[in-house]
């Protein structure tokens, strides 16, 4: 930095593609920090190091970073990572009685031109930002080995999922002809895998493959090895064009236009549309709206996956608790193995994110992401249980699920029964929201949220998010700032919580969609789409009304309808009868 003239260095969690999930052995912000949560954001300064996180990690950042030269900047729920630093850095530049020019390095490859233009418009003219490719932290750690290339790409079978390649792009080209461009930069893993019907297992915790991709009405083009593919896969896209990365910006005619999305694309490869000679034009990329509204051919292989898993995650439960009974020593750690064991063992060709395996106060640590091999789980403890996979059509599933660990005779303490029931009440309230058509994400929070606040109980993350191709995406949202319409055909989890780390977590997620309503016109219901036996031990009927039973009561039958289930009833499913 000192050799470069730089201030300060802002270091990404994600890489070039965007991506949320970045592994370990890639991520240049966990070779610096140490932080190994998916999001987080570095400040590196001449004297001091600064690792901004939200309210799901902030217990873990305290953590992994004490006894480091790092200060956890704790950011609340409604507040942007990058904001809150650009605060955090005004402050810094306020007391700073250097005259020297005070430079910000950035890293281009990893940063959108709406992030750069955010930062120069908070730290104003007296901060030169300059963009550093390849980033000083990845010069400083010096080439990282590279496993051979896997191919892993494979074709689905796009009756499944109701658009032909040649079908979306159509769809494309005509809001293309809208924007006034020839074609689209696409960089985000999940819209190239749903753009092209193809599906990869080159990354953990995804089903993509690496590439990015230029869009026409007619035509994508594909920059990757193209050795990655093979033959059936190329017959079985005819209008994918598969070309090395290098030669991809060859396929641009001097004085095409190519619409970029300057909040979905990154600084680097805007200027790589320059370079080429073309004219890159800002816009508002149409494919992740389109990619949101799920056809019912979509929806219909979406729910047999989450029927799997429903069945898996109640496989675990039973699994952990007659582990104890029988007094078998069981980790956290042993635990997230069992529970990816039991999915594999189901048909998924691997996880959606890392198990969170949570025991006791554990579950106070939002996403808990690294079970302990050393913490024993114990009968008569709270476990939370986050977990998903992918199968072979690629679209992520995702259930957490709290319960008691133990037998049908074990009792929860009134403490661990009211926390729960409150989150079930919160969760029974989002699932079965009603609300007008053109109702927004934050509407959807607040009536979550709402027995919660009642009772002065909050949690410090959003209530749900999108889920596609990747378990994370955008649109939908449901949180406090969440301002995109929700449509029908969106599909999202629901997933309030509460959080005392002197006495644990509970957290109830389940994944619904959205329907139009046929009672009532002009309105969406929120139908749930995972079926995962609750616990009823833990739950206490009396604090909730009748409606709310009733509710409750249809929703736990859903899972005996599953098909292909388990026989075996569960702990929680015992106790009803007991």
């Amino acid at each position: 930095m000192a050799d470069l003239g730089v201030s300060a260095l802002l270091v990404r969690s994600t890489d070039r593609y965007l991506n949320e999930y970045v592994p370990t052995e890639d991520s240049s912000r966990i070779w610096v920090s140490g932080f190994t949560g998916s999001v987080g954001e570095v400040l590196i300064l001449e004297d001091r190091a600064i690792l901004a996180v939200d309210g799901r990690y902030w217990l873990q950042a305290e953590t992994q970073i004490a006894g480091t030269p790092y200060a956890v900047l704790k950011v609340p729920l409604g507040t942007a990572l990058d904001v809150a630093l650009q605060a955090e850095l005004k402050k810094i530049l306020g007391a700073r009685r250097s005259k020297k020019p005070f430079v910000l390095g950035i890293e281009p490859a990893k940063m959108t031109p709406s992030e750069v233009e955010a930062w120069k418009k908070a730290l104003g003219d007296g901060v030169k930002l300059l963009p550093l490719f390849p980033s000083p932290v990845d010069l400083t750690r010096g080439p990282l080995p590279r496993p051979p290339a896997r191919s892993g790409i494979r074709a689905l079978e796009e009756a499944s999922v109701g658009l032909t390649v040649k079908e979306k792009l159509q769809r494309l080209g005509q809001r293309l002809a809208d924007l006034e461009v020839d074609a689209l930069l696409v960089q985000r893993l999940d819209e190239l895998a749903y753009l092209s019907n193809l599906r990869g297992d080159e990354l953990p915790y995804q089903a993509t493959f690496k590439a990015i991709g230029l869009a026409t009405a007619d035509r994508l083009y594909l920059g990757l090895d193209p050795s990655r593919v093979d033959k059936q896969v190329r017959t079985a896209r005819p209008s994918v064009r598969f070309v090395p990365e290098a030669e991809l910006w060859s396929s641009l005619g001097k004085k095409s236009r190519v619409g970029y999305d300057p909040a979905h694309n990154t600084e680097l490869l805007r200027r790589q549309i320059e370079k080429s000679g073309a004219l890159a034009v800002p816009v508002e990329s149409p494919l992740g709206p389109l990619k949101a509204l799920k056809t019912p051919a979509e929806l219909k292989v979406m729910c047999a996956a989450f029927a799997r898993a429903d069945r898996v995650v109640d496989e675990a439960l039973r699994w952990l608790s007659g582990a104890v009974l029988a007094k078998v020593r069981v980790t956290e750690a042993d635990f997230a193995e069992r529970v990816k064991e039991l999915f594999l063992e189901s048909g998924a060709t691997g996880l959606s994110f890392r198990v969170i395996s949570a025991a006791g106060k554990n579950g106070a640590i939002i996403h808990y992401s690294d079970p302990s091999p050393k913490r024993v789980i114990k009968r008569g403890e709270l476990m939370l249980l986050d977990t998903g996979a992918y199968y072979q059509e690629g679209y992520a599933t995702d259930l957490t699920r709290t319960f008691l660990v133990g037998g049908p005779r074990d009792k929860a303490t009134p403490k661990q029964k009211r926390y729960y029931t409150l989150v079930l009440k919160a969760a029974i309230a989002g699932m079965r929201a009603v609300v007008p058509e053109g109702a927004r994400g934050y509407q959807l929070d607040a009536i979550t949220r709402a027995p919660l606040w009642e009772e002065g109980l909050d949690y410090n993350h959003g209530t749900g998010h999108g889920v596609g191709v990747n378990v994370h995406e955008f649109p939908p949202r449901i949180g406090p700032t969440a301002a995109a319409k929700l449509e029908a055909g969106h599909v999202f989890s629901i997933e309030p919580g509460v959080y005392r780390p002197e006495f644990g977590g509970v957290r109830i997620e389940n994944l619904c969609t959205i329907v139009r309503s046929k009672k009532r016109p002009g309105f969406l219901e929120v139908v749930p789409l995972t079926f995962s036996p609750l616990d009823a031990r833990l739950i206490d009927r009396e604090l909730l009304r009748e409606d709310e039973r009733r509710w409750l009561a249809e929703f736990e039958g859903r899972f005996s309808a599953l098909p292909e289930r388990s026989r075996r009833p569960s702990p929680a499913r015992r106790s009803r009868s007991a």
